[in-house]
């Protein structure tokens, strides 16, 4: 029986991969910088850790890393969110101890900030909104065709918390003067209206091993965050876009991205890339599109797997951000929060972070955002690893 360590054991992502792998019969040893995190509290967890957060002493996570590493005999390590950049630039020091399955940290950082991607995506012919550096807007003024409404996002992190709609030059240039404001991070691209396509893929030196899209239909927080409602759909053009894309970098590892459709000119545009595993793993996993499995095999040399040819449609939901997003709707009174046009959805195929036979984790993560909560209004604040990342 084989044995994985998976990391940010507090997201409902590593929770999913540590219930697909375990479904699979292979054990699955999760990990976290937190204590309360959801997934050490899952029956299928075969071995819980914590490890220094490489956010607060880096060397410190490596070492960790390897001491688990190699008392629980780990045959495959599987970085999850921004700790997957970490474990790409010290791979010289724990490949010898287990198996890495991923692109090179160049790689990776190309596709994960937004400057770097524009030019790859303009190089290979792939549609992205009109975009430009915030400082080159504030010193020579936008370019000739940029319409507003747009949207000011981070090169790099940030989440939907950091993406702010701006409605002309104004609106931008007051919050450019704000003395906590740093143009240099930030991008400014033309908004386009139309549903969010997710594409996702997996990768082994060049070749696709998996692929599978989906449309999301609610978010939090509203309107530029995570998926909390998916469902099954055929996007070709974003689809062959990602393709496109992997194909030249010659890619392994997973892979996700967003696209804006365009209903009217029928058109996707390329909006973000995350090049590691992503929030809306379990909508695939649904579908009988075993990510976390075929890693596991791929990273073992091991292709005895076949992936599904015609998978169901199907519709998933992740939990606890719902409720987050209902909670937050009602209190703020709000009514721009309705699913995307077209959708009716009378049942659920999964969740990211609810089954009956495993209901703590989710009673965890309930637990963990009330105290990360009460940190903040004492002042103690958050530690957010995803939205401070930023990577040369």
């Amino acid at each position: 029986m084989g044995r994985a360590l998976i990391t940010s054991a507090s997201t409902r992502v590593a929770y999913c991969i540590c219930k697909n792998l375990a479904r699979h019969g292979i054990q699955a040893v999760v990990a976290d910088f937190d204590p309360l995190a959801m997934s050490f509290l899952s029956r299928y967890a075969s071995g819980r850790y914590v490890y220094t957060s490489p956010f607060l002493d880096e060397i410190k996570f490596v070492e960790d890393l390897l001491q688990i590493i190699i008392k629980e005999k780990i045959d495959v390590l599987i970085p999850v969110l921004e700790e997957t950049y970490f474990v790409a630039r010290h791979r010289a020091i724990l490949a010898p101890h287990v198996r890495i399955f991923m692109a090179d940290y160049s790689k990776l950082i190309s596709l994960h900030d937004k400057r770097s991607l524009k030019y790859i995506a303009g190089r290979l012919g792939v549609s992205m909104p009109m975009t430009v550096e915030l400082e080159d807007a504030l010193a020579q003024g936008f370019p000739t065709g940029f319409h507003f409404p747009a949207v000011l996002k981070p090169k790099q992190g940030g989440g939907g918390w950091a993406v702010m709609e701006v409605n002309g030059t104004s609106a931008i240039k007051m919050m450019a003067a704000q003395p906590d404001f740093s143009p240099d991070r930030y991008l400014v691209q033309e908004k386009i209206d139309g549903p969010i396509a997710g594409v996702a893929m997996l990768y082994n030196d060049g070749a696709l091993v998996a692929s599978d899209s989906y449309w999301t239909v609610q978010t939090y927080p509203h309107p530029y965050g995570q998926p909390t409602v998916r469902v099954s759909r055929e996007f070709p053009e974003a689809t062959v876009a990602l393709k496109v894309i992997l194909d030249d970098l010659r890619w392994t590892g997973p892979c996700q991205a967003d696209f804006l459709h365009d209903e009217v000119r029928n058109k996707s545009f390329l909006i973000d890339v995350n090049p590691r595993f992503w929030g809306s793993v379990a909508q695939s996993i649904a579908r009988g599109i075993d990510f976390p499995y075929y890693y596991y095999k791929c990273a073992m040399g091991e292709y005895d797997f076949s992936v599904p040819i015609d998978p169901p449609e199907v519709a998933t939901r992740w939990l606890g951000g719902d409720m987050m997003r209902k909670a937050h709707a009602f209190l703020s009174k709000s009514n721009g929060e309705r699913p995307a046009a077209g959708f009716t959805i009378s049942r659920f195929a999964a969740t990211d972070d609810f089954e009956l036979r495993d209901p703590f984790p989710l009673a965890g993560w309930a637990i963990c955002q009330a105290v990360r909560r009460m940190r903040g209004l004492v002042g103690l604040g958050a530690h957010r690893e995803a939205l401070d990342g930023v990577w040369e």
